[in-house]
């Protein structure tokens, strides 16, 4: 009875030491390693939180690139067959404007072809008509420059050396056909004809010499009136004939 009652005293000791224990291992190690716990699974929970909000924030970061990706992709679909179309328009003007000229190119050869028979043909007719002309005219051309010269006493020639060469004659009334003449030429390599305005024209040489030649030269090289030249020249010999005593003697 006695060890049965001291038995009973033990076993409720032994098992307010164990609460006690129990609480003190509680208190000491479950509690701040469940406080612990439960800070880490906040934390935890945060963490999680801000992945989610930081996939969310890439995931539309990505939506957003792809969206930007495609409008591009159109635009430059759309921008590419825009060009197309210009291209090909371009290429139907072309061709158009290309087959423009050839048509007008095979209508300038064919032109190109007719124009050596018409030319010769213009040829034949010009040819026709000058000697005709000739035929016609020669006779008179003929008279009519030997009356200038029979009635004038003036023949002109060109000599070899591109010089104009006045013959004068009826000046000396001992000989009638006694020829005085006078040469010039000009100072330029212009292809214009003698004594008009713009070339300077220079005496050569006047057979017989005589005096005021160069002041006709100077004034036909101002006025290009050769007219006036021809009969200054003549009066110049005629002077000499009826006034030997004043004759120079060079020219």
């Amino acid at each position: 009875m006695e060890n049965a009652t001291f038995q009973g005293i033990q076993a409720s000791q032994l098992e307010y030491h164990l609460n006690l224990v129990k609480e003190k291992y509680r208190n000491e190690f479950l509690t701040p390693l469940n406080e612990n716990l439960e800070n880490s699974l906040e934390e935890a929970d945060c963490q999680l939180e801000n992945y989610k909000s930081l996939a969310s924030d890439y995931n539309e970061i990505i939506n957003d690139a792809r969206r930007e990706n495609l409008r591009r992709q159109r635009e430059i679909k759309k921008q590419g067959r825009n060009k197309i179309t210009d291209l090909n328009s371009k290429i139907y003007q072309e061709e158009s404007n290309l087959q423009q000229v050839e048509v007008k190119n095979e209508q300038i050869q064919m032109r190109l072809k007719q124009v050596p028979t018409e030319i010769q043909e213009e040829k034949e007719q010009i040819s026709s008509v000058r000697e005709a002309a000739k035929i016609t005219n020669v006779e008179f051309y003929a008279k009519a420059v030997k009356m200038f010269q029979e009635r004038l006493g003036l023949k002109i020639e060109k000599t070899k050396d591109k010089k104009m060469k006045f013959i004068y004659t009826r000046i000396d009334p001992n000989d009638d056909q006694k020829e005085f003449c006078v040469s010039f030429g000009i100072d330029s390599l212009s292809k214009q004809y003698y004594g008009k305005p713009g070339i300077t024209n220079i005496l050569v040489e006047s057979v017989p010499s005589v005096s005021g030649l160069q002041s006709l030269i100077d004034q036909i090289n101002r006025s290009g009136n050769l007219r006036i030249f021809v009969k200054g020249v003549r009066s110049l010999f005629q002077e000499y004939v009826n006034n030997p005593v004043d004759r120079p003697q060079q020219l």
